[in-house]
């Protein structure tokens, strides 16, 4: 319990440092948000910045921001004046959500039945998976997701190209995201089931003549899935950020494409908010990762 008491406080200064880098980069980045085709004349420029505070000294902004960001109030959109940071990010992160969550879905599937499969597998069997994995992990998702939209969307018009709309648009841009992080996941779970399948309490409770199947699942996942668990946070956060890519190329109106625009717009609260979130999400992910980690495996919480 120490522990994630010891990570909860660190990922607070986690945020706190977040937040900061991302305020003073934001800022010196050359450019201004308000700054379009046509140069502004420099009377309505001055009244522009002095309605959103940014004509005052930086380090003022940075503890107006900082309060409001403590309340949870990430103010209004630049690019879209009267709207609300958290009414755009309250939009976009459901859609992310549930890409990320189907995403991930499918590779713990994947990566599951792979390292099992490679983890029992000898000989050219268990090569072929391990090539089969390393080109997973080495395949970008943007690629594979542009093949994916050529094959079965333009080409056999089985999926919609683009869009949010309804279940199909979710299962292309969902296994995009889902290859990589299921080859890595599956050569972790193979590392660790061949691990405990070597172990003496998997081969003394063999030797009870416990069923081979029931044996792999009762003693075989269950410790072995904790190598996985442990990293599940991470790469949860991974499908969020990884969206970045995918939402903007299938139009999916999800907080990685908010976040894409947000930068292109120079829209310093929409960055602010997305960046925190992204943050927040990554923290709270793997701190759910850890007390998983140590409800599936007693022995975590003597480290």
């Amino acid at each position: 319990m120490n522990r994630i008491v010891r990570r909860f406080l660190a990922s607070i200064l986690l945020v706190w440092a977040v937040f900061t880098l991302t305020f003073f980069l934001s800022r010196w980045a050359p450019g201004s948000p308000f700054q379009g085709e046509r140069k502004l004349p420099p009377e309505i420029m001055r009244s522009i910045l002095a309605y959103y505070h940014l004509d005052r000294p930086l380090p003022v902004q940075y503890w107006e921001a900082l309060k409001k960001t403590a309340m949870g109030d990430w103010g209004s959109s630049f690019k879209n004046p009267g709207i609300r940071v958290s009414e755009i990010i309250g939009q976009a992160l459901p859609v992310s959500l549930t890409l990320g969550g189907v995403a991930l879905l499918e590779a713990l599937f994947l990566s599951l039945i792979l390292g099992t499969w490679m983890a029992l597998s000898k000989g050219p069997v268990k090569g072929f998976l391990r090539s089969l994995t390393s080109f997973e992990v080495a395949l970008p998702s943007f690629l594979l997701a542009a093949l994916l939209i050529d094959l079965f969307s333009v080409r056999l018009g089985l999926f919609p190209p683009a869009l949010w709309s309804g279940w199909r648009s979710v299962l292309l841009p969902s296994f995009a995201m889902a290859i990589a992080p299921s080859g890595y996941l599956a050569r972790l779970f193979a590392t660790s089931l061949e691990e405990t399948i070597r172990s003496p309490h998997y081969q003394a409770a063999r030797g009870r003549g416990i069923r081979p199947f029931q044996l792999l699942l009762s003693h075989g996942w269950l410790l072995s899935l904790n190598a996985v668990v442990s990293i599940l946070g991470p790469v949860s956060a991974s499908f969020l950020t990884g969206s970045f890519v995918v939402e903007s190329l299938f139009a999916i109106p999800g907080i990685g494409r908010v976040f894409v625009l947000s930068v292109t717009n120079r829209d310093y609260p929409l960055i602010m908010g997305t960046t925190l979130v992204y943050t927040m999400f990554l923290v709270g992910m793997t701190l759910l990762g850890d007390l998983i980690g140590e409800w599936i495996d007693p022995r975590v919480r003597a480290l």
